[in-house]
This record gives structure tokens, sequence and C-alpha cells, in this order.
């Protein structure tokens, strides 16, 4: 992994970690797409969870799925106090690490149904629909149907994900801090 750090007087510290992932078109992209909302995708993500709720470490924190053409990357971002900003960190890194041992089948059934909400809300959206259209015409030559989306999200299952995670789970971490001190990888004896 690469750190890096921007000094800057604050009681708050932004944190950022990167690690790579499938791009747009790849075959395994749904899955990947399916992490990432698993990390992040509303108040029963796992990132929410274990990190705002359970530890009180962090005001904000995400995960997102980014692409170019041939690349993509997942970006992680939490914003928390300086005296907390390692332990977010090491909870941070902790909880994508997990990642690569699966998820469950109520995380797969949440995601589905929120899938389902937003496929439902980008259709009244026309600015949302429009985003999605112009990301297929760039990434697949072609505009899928809300349909289509929906029925490949149902189509995912949980064996594949997970058999996908173990292969291609969070690794090859970036990570970068921008407040008062400098932040330092984990001990891995120590997990």
């Amino acid at each position: 992994p690469s750190v890096g750090h921007l000094p800057y007087d604050s009681q708050q510290t932004h944190l950022a970690v990167v690690y790579p992932t499938v791009p747009y078109r790849h075959e395994d992209y749904f899955r990947a797409w399916s992490a990432v909302h698993v990390l992040s995708g509303g108040a029963s993500a796992r990132l929410f969870t274990e990190i705002r709720e359970r530890r009180g470490l962090c005001y904000a924190i995400s995960a997102s799925y980014h692409s170019l053409r041939d690349c993509a990357g997942v970006f992680c971002y939490a914003g928390t106090t300086a005296e907390r900003a390692q332990q977010t960190l090491d909870v941070l890194l902790a909880e994508l690490n997990r990642l690569s041992e699966g998820i469950g089948p109520e995380e797969l059934h949440r995601l589905r149904a929120r899938v389902q909400s937003a496929l439902v809300f980008q259709q009244e959206s026309s600015t949302a629909r429009s985003q999605a259209l112009a990301a297929d015409w760039y990434h697949l030559g072609r505009a899928r149907t809300l349909e289509e989306v929906g029925q490949q999200i149902q189509a995912l299952r949980l064996e594949e994900i997970n058999e996908y995670l173990a292969r291609c789970g969070p690794k090859e971490f970036s990570i970068f801090a921008v407040g008062p001190n400098p932040l330092r990888l984990p001990d891995p004896k120590a997990a």
C-alpha cells in the first residue's frame, strides 16, 4: 500500500482509501458493484454500521465505484476528528479486508431491495436516467433498459459474488489523509 499525508492544521482529518477493481464493461462488474453497495449503501451498510454507528469514529463515511473504460477503482472516504483518525483508518481497512471473506444472504437481499427502489426513482429523474444512459453508451456502446439492469441485479447469486470477492477482493490500497497528523498502516501481526 501507498500512504500519503497533507499536513493541515485542523481538528478534522479527511481520509481517503482507494483500491482497484474491474471496469464497467467487465463481466464481473455487477459483482464488484454489489460489493461496494454492501460497504456503503445506506444505514445498514457495513461501513456506516461499524465505523459510524457502533464505534462512533466519524461523522461521514462512504464508498463509491468509479470507472474509466479500462480501469476502475473504489473510493472510500471518512471524515473524522484528528484524535480518531488512526483508529478510523484501522477499522476501515479491517472492514475492507473482511469483505474478501464474502457477504451474507441478508446483505444481498437488502442490496436487491435498494436497487429496485433506485431504479424506480431513476425512472422519475431525467437527470439520473440520462447519466446512466450516457455511462452505458460510453462504456458499452449501447444503452441498457432499466428492466435489463434490474434483471442483472436479480440474477446475482451469493456464491458468485463471494467467489469474486475471494478472488478479487479489496487490496493494493492507496491511502491519503489531510489533517494535522500522518497516519500509519496497521500492524498486520496485530490483526
